[in-house]
């Protein structure tokens, strides 16, 4: 399908392209119609967004703009954005910005009142989060961990200690250490693992965090490409005992009638309104 420069210019602005994260026909009309449209595209590595291009026969000009660069870059694209000019900025795969270069470049557009346009598609984020099964409401996503040491360490606990569902990426050669952290830090929760997402040897599988190693090391071949995780939320607090149940329905109890102490024991612990009321009026008539 061939997708020819338009003889209309699109407005001036930064355009945030999605790519694909694996299979090529995950792109959207819209991006390639601007990728053909505007007036040079930075990309995160050119040989990869060049063969993305030649394949839909998209001959607009590239620049490099990579996570060395990209600083360097932003006099540049400003200065193109001022001059009337369209840009698009693309990463490798999936979504710029997002756990890849362009937020510098983004966040200058914005302080000189620049137009910054989405163009999404593809997302191993978005991906991941349809298929797990898991809570997607709250959810927080880190992206990639520190590499190593104890900071990676302190950087998982603190993330561990929200109280909804969290999305990480990995890189492969990390995996292994990974699954041993999780194992200790998130010891009964559910991990849902998006490995090769959208790719050929795409694997998905939800397992409890203490089995993560055993699954990497059941083939050795999972220890390459690219993984993301979406670990569920902690654990629901167990209902109280019966002993703290008794002991808040007698505190109760000494100030409320004996229905309403019983309500709201019922309502904090789970358990029979009709017990517990049971319970304070039997032991008043004893």
């Amino acid at each position: 399908m061939s997708h020819p420069s338009q003889a209309t210019t699109l407005p001036s602005a930064l355009y945030l392209v999605a790519t694909p994260i694996g299979c090529v026909e995950d792109i959207t009309l819209r991006a390639l119609r601007i990728l053909a449209a505007v007036d040079r595209i930075f990309a995160e590595d050119t040989r990869v967004t060049a063969q993305l291009l030649s394949s839909h026969q998209i001959r607009t000009p590239l620049t490099s703009l990579n996570a060395h660069s990209e600083e360097a870059k932003v006099p540049q694209i400003i200065a193109a954005l001022r001059d009337g000019q369209s840009i698009a900025l693309v990463s490798d795969a999936g979504t710029p910005a997002v756990s890849d270069p362009g937020r510098i470049v983004v966040a200058a557009c914005h302080a000189e009142g620049l137009a910054v346009v989405p163009v999404p598609g593809a997302s191993a984020l978005t991906a991941l989060a349809s298929v797990a099964g898991l809570p997607a409401s709250p959810f927080q996503f880190v992206g990639f961990l520190p590499p190593k040491g104890a900071s990676r360490r302190r950087a998982l606990t603190s993330v561990l200690e929200y109280g909804g569902t969290t999305v990480l990426y990995e890189a492969p050669h990390r995996m292994d250490d990974l699954a041993v952290l999780l194992a200790e830090l998130a010891a009964g929760r559910t991990v849902c693992v998006g490995r090769e997402l959208t790719k050929t040897y795409e694997e998905v599988v939800s397992l409890p965090a203490e089995g993560l190693s055993a699954w990497l090391m059941a083939r050795p071949d999972r220890i390459r490409g690219e993984f993301a995780l979406m670990i569920g939320p902690p654990r629901t607090p167990q209902p109280s005992s019966a002993l703290d149940a008794t002991r808040l329905l007698r505190a109760l109890a000494g100030v409320l009638p004996p229905s309403k102490a019983a309500s709201i024991t019922a309502e904090l612990t789970g358990l029979s309104k009709r017990s517990l009321y049971a319970q304070l009026t039997d032991s008043s008539e004893q």
